[in-house]
C-alpha cells in the first residue's frame, strides 16, 4: 500500500483501504470511523460497508496483507543467500528491517493496533507473523549449534532484534540522511552483533 499512489489508479476498495490506514495511523482504531474513511476516500460511507463489514475487517484486511508482504520480502531475501547461517541471519534481518523503514503506517498500526481485534480476527492476521518470527528462530539455532553464534538464549535473542526493528518508524524519515537500504544493512550488522558472532577464525576473548 502507498499513501503516494493516484486515486485515478486504485479502485474503491482500494482507496477504502488506504484511507483506513491513514485514519488508524493518525487516529488509532478506536478513533478511526467509517463516515471519515470514506470521506478520505471519496465515496460513501455505504460504499465503505459494501466492501467491509466494519472497522475490525478494515484492520484485518491491511495487517494480513502487511505481514504477508513482510514475510515474502523476508524469504525472497533468503533465496539469495547461500548456506552460510550469519549470512542468511543478516540478510533475513536487514530484508525485515528495509520492510519496516518502507512501510512505516502499515507496521505501527500493527504494533499498536492488534490488540483491538477479537480472538479470530487476530487468527487471521498471526499467521504470517508468527512464520516470519520461527524462520528467524530456525536460521538463530542453527547457527547456534554450528558455533557461528555464541548468543545463549535464542529466543529471546529473536524477539529483542524484531523489537529493535519496530522501533525503526519511530524515528526513520526517507529524506533524513540514511537511506531505508542504508538502515536495514545496519541493522543486520546490529542483529549480527546481538547474537554473538563469531567469524570464521576469530579468537574468542574473555
Amino acid at each position: 500500500m502507498n499513501s503516494r499512489s493516484s486515486s485515478a489508479q486504485m479502485s474503491v476498495r482500494d482507496r477504502i483501504v488506504e484511507a483506513a490506514l491513514d485514519e488508524f495511523f493518525a487516529s488509532g482504531f478506536h478513533g478511526a470511523n467509517m463516515r471519515s474513511i470514506a470521506k478520505i476516500a471519496g465515496c460513501s460511507a455505504a460504499n465503505v460497508y459494501n466492501h467491509f463489514e466494519n472497522k475490525s475487517a478494515l484492520l484485518v484486511e491491511i495487517l494480513r496483507v502487511a505481514s504477508d508482504e513482510q514475510f515474502t520480502a523476508t524469504r525472497n531475501a533468503l533465496r539469495k543467500a547461500g548456506a552460510d547461517p550469519a549470512e542468511r541471519w543478516r540478510l533475513a534481518v536487514a530484508a525485515h528491517a528495509h520492510f519496516v523503514a518502507t512501510h512505516p503506517r502499515e507496521c505501527l498500526v500493527a504494533n499498536t493496533e492488534l490488540r483491538y481485534l477479537d480472538e479470530i480476527d487476530r487468527k487471521r492476521v498471526v499467521g504470517s507473523r508468527d512464520a516470519q518470527e520461527q524462520l528467524f528462530v530456525e536460521i538463530a539455532t542453527k547457527g547456534s549449534e554450528q558455533g557461528v553464534f555464541s548468543v545463549g538464549r535464542v529466543s529471546e535473542a529473536v524477539t529483542a532484534v524484531l523489537t529493535m526493528c519496530s522501533g525503526i518508524p519511530l524515528w526513520f524519515r526517507p529524506d533524513g540522511p540514511l537511506s531505508a537500504r542504508e538502515v536495514a544493512d545496519d541493522y543486520g550488522d546490529f542483529a549480527l552483533n546481538l547474537m554473538g558472532f563469531r567469524p570464521a577464525g576469530a579468537e574468542i576473548t574473555r
